[in-house]
């Protein structure tokens, strides 16, 4: 079967979800040739066992890891290019977080909420219920496939068009900047430069609803709590905690280290 057939097949079973992919080429000024691809990227691993009868046969569903696998590359070759020709020069020990932080789950998680990806990934009932549509780690795979997908239908440079586009505000801030963003990275760095120790997080409360949970995050040193924080992963909570952690350590190095046995 077509491309154009899946494509519009699915549609009689997800036409919220196709809808919203549609909207999505339109904003980020894409125009799909194979639409299958496009499909391919916004379908998680739930919904692939999804088919549905037409005209005697049986659409089975692909789903996104392996253009995942290769959006992540060809993002990795995109913003290392760019960095390379950055007036900064960075070294490349800077290069790496640099290019780390804008790689990394938060960043691609928020790139993908602004463009409302969430609402076009076809999923699976239980992960439905398990709030995927706001989940920064689907979030963040789906547009690494979704990189993939425009990569393998118009090639490396039709790729870099979009994804320097969606980075425009990013690359035109101080990109020294991002790698501070990182808070865990660099609260562990303090900790271990100076007591070659790792902090601890640990989960201190977990409410709401499973497609609206809320986390509570607690950083502790050598058993001081040094900061507390929320969010709606585990993931985006320990940056929350490490981040006011950086302040709480601040402070315990101008007072020499004082409440640290």
């Amino acid at each position: 079967m077509e491309s154009h057939d899946i494509f519009e097949t699915v549609r009689e079973g997800f036409p919220n979800q196709i809808r919203s992919m549609e909207e999505l080429c339109q904003t980020v000024a894409y125009k799909f040739r194979d639409r299958s691809l496009l499909l391919e990227s916004l379908t998680h691993s739930s919904a692939a066992r999804y088919v549905q009868k037409k005209n005697q046969q049986l659409i089975a569903m692909p789903w996104n890891e392996r253009l995942e696998f290769l959006g992540d590359s060809v993002l990795s070759i995109v913003l290392s290019s760019l960095l390379l020709q950055r007036p900064e020069k960075f070294p490349e020990g800077q290069l790496s977080k640099i290019r780390a932080s804008l790689v990394n789950e938060h960043t691609l998680a928020r790139i993908s909420q602004s463009l409302k990806i969430g609402e076009c990934l076809l999923l699976g009932p239980g992960e439905e219920r398990a709030g995927g549509r706001n989940k920064d780690s689907v979030l963040a795979d789906a547009l690494e496939a979704f990189f993939g997908a425009i990569y393998l239908d118009a090639g490396l440079e039709g790729a870099k068009r979009v994804i320097l586009g969606l980075y425009k505000d990013i690359l035109t801030s101080s990109l020294t900047d991002l790698t501070q963003q990182d808070y865990k990275s660099r609260l562990q760095e303090l900790t271990q430069g100076a007591f070659k120790e790792a902090p601890l997080y640990k989960v201190i409360k977990r409410e709401g609803p499973d497609h609206q949970l809320d986390f509570s995050v607690e950083v502790v040193f050598r058993g001081k709590t040094l900061g507390t924080g929320h969010g709606p992963s585990k993931k985006t909570a320990s940056q929350d905690a490490a981040k006011m952690a950086l302040t709480t350590w601040k402070q315990m190095e101008e007072s020499g280290y004082q409440g640290i046995s």
